[in-house]
């Protein structure tokens, strides 16, 4: 039971330290619930542009008339994120555990 606490604190620590690292590298806000904030992809692909510019050419955001992207427009960010990934050259090992 310790060791579950212990671990659950370092898991919302480890969160916090994301959730503030986007937050002053992107200068967003994100909501409270960061999962759903990096679901759709548009923030990882922005994050990726930020590191190096245009390794996303093509970023599908939501818009005023269509606030909430469709899961094929979410799934096409998330793999756009993926290859510039590959092509910042993070670790294959690692792509594989962002997928899974």
């Amino acid at each position: 039971m310790r060791r579950k606490m212990e671990h659950l604190r370092e898991e919302r620590e480890q969160i916090r330290q994301l959730r503030n690292n986007l937050e002053s590298r992107l200068k967003v806000i994100l909501p409270d619930d960061i999962g759903a904030a990096l679901m759709d992809g548009v923030v990882l692909c922005h994050l990726a542009n930020h590191i190096r510019p245009r390794s996303v050419a093509s970023i599908h955001v939501p818009s005023p008339a269509v606030p909430k992207l469709s899961m094929a427009k979410c799934r096409r960010n998330v793999e756009n994120f993926l290859d510039a990934c590959k092509k910042l050259g993070v670790s294959q090992v690692i792509v594989i555990c962002l997928t899974t």
